[in-house]
């Protein structure tokens, strides 16, 4: 299953320093990178502008991603916060998955959308 863990700053963040210098943001960074080692991380980094970031992870239920979350030394020191999405992929390059949405798909949404009363 693969999860998203949003990170965002928290209570312990320092305002004014950028993100790879807030405090254990080396340890967060050797983290992740043992998870990418061990194959769970699938991509890693920070949004622009150092405002968090987000791990996007595939371990098989969702009380592993938790795990992972929580024992992110920057988590455990409240440097950041973190949210869990299941990610429900409909297209992915690294699986190969192409839905081919098209016009057709269009049409069909749209019809349903009408018998439900909607458009």
């Amino acid at each position: 299953m693969r999860y998203l863990i949003l990170l965002t700053p928290s209570k312990n963040w320092i305002e004014g320093v950028v993100l790879h210098n807030q405090p254990y943001m080396p340890e967060h960074a050797v983290y992740v990178q043992s998870g990418y080692n061990e194959g769970k991380v699938i991509m890693a980094g920070p949004f622009a502008g150092s405002v968090g970031g987000a791990v996007v992870i595939d371990v098989e239920k969702e009380e592993d991603a938790i795990q992972f979350a929580e024992n992110d030394p920057a988590v455990k020191s409240d440097v950041f916060c973190y949210q869990i999405n299941k990610w429900d992929f409909k297209m992915s390059k690294y699986e190969n998955i192409n839905p081919n949405f098209n016009q057709e798909y269009i049409d069909y949404k749209h019809k349903v959308q009408k018998d439900l009363g909607i458009i």
